[in-house]
């Protein structure tokens, strides 16, 4: 017998295992009709009849065709006996059957094992998934269908070429770079609401700071002015926001131009680095973990901040283009200042565009520098002015050695 094919039952009979374990562990409160070994089993009868289905054709479907009958019947019986109408486990034995299946071509050899850590994950995970969803509401549920169709449905309609003053607007592109950003924002806010801003401040920095730092910020600020007690400790959630900004920025220009991460990672990470680490020495002063309940993040994957960002992406593309013609890179380094003002990742993506075969790299990272920094001086005026002046004094303070960190880098990197 040749090794692939035994390899293949093996990683059939793990794939089972794993699913099996995780069924078994649910059997201490309601009886169903499978646990680890019959997960096994089915896992395995999936491979089986994939390879019997290359001597006897179509065996792989009557296999199935049984196996969904013992299953259809074991739910009739189980749910008379226990009132119970879940269908999950009888949906789980026949996706393992599948992945069991899966496990005998080499393409699905890679595959099947993804999808059953995923599919044990889900499974594992059933009280957490239970809770966020029920923290959803209507209207955040239909910003996200209206956009996830305006993502996956509008987006390939739109056509992929550029055309336009200055040959720089591109349909696709542009909404392309929104559906990017609102994904990135889109995770952040959905961990948020999955661990919940009331868990600690280092869940509101970290988080809070993935989908917008600017927001944490403005958040501290208010609970600083209600209590001088959490001083410290809404130092370190506006902090670590804005550190996350930077880190935010790097990963974004990773995805749009990776050629350009190698110079734009020395500012970034030194000011991201040095702002957590400052940030950390605030932490360890504090006596509180908990200040991040009146956190209020916007859904962003309502249609409004989407259509905004792509104008304003939009605007800075023909801005940026504009200044370089007509003041050259000193037009540029001024529209970033200016852009950063109001959103870090528009100019950011611009400018990583623009340094595909427009402008330099080290302009583009200068740039891009920039913008993060006018942002950051942006948060510390919040702070100063809708916090306390001892707020926005240490806010200052950290601020101030984190910007001239990255202008160092910039200029001597």
């Amino acid at each position: 017998m040749e090794t692939g094919l035994i390899l293949k039952f093996l990683i059939s009979f793990a794939i089972g295992a794993l699913i099996g374990i995780e069924r078994e562990r649910k059997q201490s409160k309601i009886r169903e009709f499978a646990g680890i070994r019959t997960f096994m089993l089915i896992a395995v009868f999936g491979t089986s009849s994939a390879f019997l289905s290359t001597i006897y054709s179509n065996f792989i479907i009557v296999a199935f065709i049984a196996l969904a009958t013992i299953v259809g019947l074991s739910y009739m019986v189980s749910s008379r006996e226990n009132n119970d109408i879940g269908v999950t486990a009888e949906v789980v034995a026949l996706l393992t059957f599948v992945l069991g299946a899966l496990c005998f071509t080499d393409e699905g050899l890679q595959i099947a094992p993804i999808l059953a850590i995923i599919i044990t994950t889900l499974l594992a995970v059933k009280p957490y998934l239970h809770r966020f969803a029920r923290k959803i509401s209507q209207k955040e549920i239909n910003n996200t269908l209206k956009f996830l169709i305006i993502a996956f449905v509008i987006l390939p309609l739109l056509p992929d070429q550029t055309f336009g003053p200055l040959n720089v607007l591109n349909p696709y592109q542009i909404w392309l770079m929104v559906v990017f950003i609102s994904g990135i924002s889109f995770a952040g806010y959905i961990l948020m609401k999955f661990i919940g801003a009331e868990r600690g401040i280092s869940a509101t920095g970290i988080i809070g700071g993935l989908v917008s730092s600017t927001a944490v910020t403005t958040a501290m600020a208010a609970r600083v002015k209600e209590s001088d007690f959490i001083l410290r400790a809404a130092v370190f959630a506006t902090v670590i926001a804005s550190s996350m900004m930077f880190l935010r920025v790097l990963f974004v220009v990773l995805v749009i131009n990776p050629n350009l991460v190698g110079l734009l990672a020395a500012p970034m990470l030194s000011m991201g680095l040095l702002g957590i680490g400052l940030g950390l020495i605030a932490w360890r002063t504090t006596k509180i973990r908990d200040v991040g309940e009146d956190l209020k993040l916007k859904n962003p994957f309502s249609l409004r901040p989407a259509l905004i960002f792509g104008l304003l992406f939009t605007g800075i593309l023909f801005a940026s283009n504009i200044a370089e013609i007509y003041f050259g890179t000193s037009g540029i380094y001024i529209t970033s200042i200016i852009a950063g003002v109001a959103d870090v990742d528009a100019i950011t993506i611009s400018m990583a565009i623009l340094a595909r075969d427009t402008i330099s790299q080290e302009v583009a990272v200068a740039a891009i520098t920039l913008a993060a920094i006018s942002n950051t001086i942006i948060k510390f005026l919040i702070a100063l002015f809708f916090g306390t002046r001892k707020f926005g004094y240490l806010i200052g303070l950290i601020f101030t050695a984190i910007i001239v960190t990255g202008i160092l880098a910039i200029l001597f990197v």
